[in-house]
């Protein structure tokens, strides 16, 4: 009897704590852009509903926290952070590798390789959809693997098979979300 809060499974637990997630934002700087709204957060987060907000306690809209290329990051416990994107079309030095080039085109990037450099295009809303399945949901997917193992602190497994999970997580949320 002692352990019986985790006899339930996730997503009951889950339905039993149902909270609105706070969405802090931060203003992007010059020449870059954040192309998920508080708005198009909080609709998608109450599409998933509780599973995925269960133990969320924010999300941030940020600048960059250096050079690089970063979509989101989980600072855990239970803070995802959006990081602002430049302005499109995008130059990337250099050419993407076959991953890279996959996920870009899945998310509905327009990609043109050269032989120095790489420019990515962003018709409609797939930037914003980009933002919110390949960098929300996927730390969200990474935030269901820490908090469903309740470490609070430490990984709940080994990198490549977080990576997995929150890819998978990531992927079943954009097949659901044909209906959003």
């Amino acid at each position: 009897m002692s352990r019986t809060l985790h006899t339930d499974p996730y997503h009951r637990r889950a339905t039993r704590r149902p909270a609105e997630v706070a969405v802090r934002v931060r203003a992007a700087r010059p020449g870059f852009v954040h192309p998920a709204s508080p708005a198009d957060i909080r609709r998608l987060l109450a599409f998933f509903g509780p599973a995925a907000t269960y133990g969320l306690r924010g999300v941030e809209l940020r600048q960059r926290p250096g050079p690089g290329f970063a979509v989101a990051a989980l600072r855990v416990p239970g803070i995802v952070r959006l990081f602002e994107q430049p302005e499109p079309p995008w130059v990337l030095p250099g050419r993407l590798g076959p991953p890279d080039l996959a996920r870009l085109r899945r998310a509905g990037a327009v990609v043109s390789p050269g032989p120095t450099a790489t420019e990515v295009g962003w018709p409609g809303h797939s930037l914003r959809d980009f933002v919110l399945f390949d960098g929300l949901m996927h730390e969200i997917g990474h935030h269901v693997v820490q908090h469903a193992a309740n470490k609070h602190r430490t990984a709940a497994m080994r990198t490549a098979d977080h990576e997995r999970r929150a890819d998978a997580y990531a992927a079943r949320a954009r097949a659901e979300a044909t209906r959003w």
